[in-house]
């Protein structure tokens, strides 16, 4: 072919043949970080849209990480099959609605991100399942000191709204003092000071006596 009709088929070529009326363009040179010596990886086209919310890369970049985060959340570490599908949803949920505070600008830097989100997730979800049962196990020790009336099962319900504003930590040494466990035992058992055990187990009868208008049985 003429001059200026060829063009060179690989980088290679480029260096090696020299074309004199080639118009020449700037070249991007990505440097090693000098104190880790690591090669900066170019930016993501696909991410830079997605941080701009545009509807086709967001959905890319749900569709290539689905089957992941299915995986992640079903791994050894999880359970209960049927509450995957909503952890992977609000996996997403999340992501895009930050998206655009992402700091990173590849493709490894957003996944790194997007499982941390997941991370935090199943933290989430593993709080709420572990207060769940917590509240209906003290709920149930209170109950056992309930006049079997027809107002008792409002009274129940009143006790599982009360014990929903308690955080785990009051809630786990509430439990364990119903149970009839001493303050040395359940400082033993949760392994932090008496003074803290009593403190929590102290606040958390005085949000049930505020609450409820009775009082939780002292421990022993």
């Amino acid at each position: 072919m003429a001059g200026d009709e060829w063009r060179p088929q690989s980088a290679a070529v480029e260096r090696l043949v020299r074309i004199e009326d080639r118009p020449t363009r700037p070249r991007i040179t990505y440097r090693p970080s000098e104190p880790s010596g690591v090669v900066a990886k170019p930016s993501s086209l696909a991410i830079e849209k997605a941080k701009r919310r545009d509807p086709a890369a967001l959905a890319a970049f749900c569709e290539r990480y689905e089957q992941r985060l299915y995986a992640y959340f079903s791994g050894p570490r999880h359970w209960h099959w049927d509450l995957v599908p909503d952890l992977v949803q609000e996996t997403f949920a999340r992501a895009i609605k930050s998206f655009p505070r992402l700091k990173g600008h590849t493709e490894d830097q957003a996944e790194r991100w997007l499982f941390g989100i997941a991370r935090n997730v199943h933290l989430q979800e593993v709080s709420r399942q572990v207060g769940i049962r917590l509240r209906y196990d003290v709920a149930a020790e209170l109950a056992k000191a309930m006049p079997q009336t027809t107002e008792a099962p409002w009274y129940l319900q009143d006790i599982y709204t009360a014990l929903a504003e308690l955080p785990l930590s009051q809630l786990e040494a509430l439990r364990l003092m119903l149970e009839g466990r001493t303050i040395r035992a359940i400082a033993a058992r949760l392994d932090v000071p008496e003074g803290t055990v009593a403190t929590r187990i102290h606040r958390a009868r005085g949000r049930l006596r505020a609450r409820l208008g009775s009082t939780v049985p002292e421990n022993e």
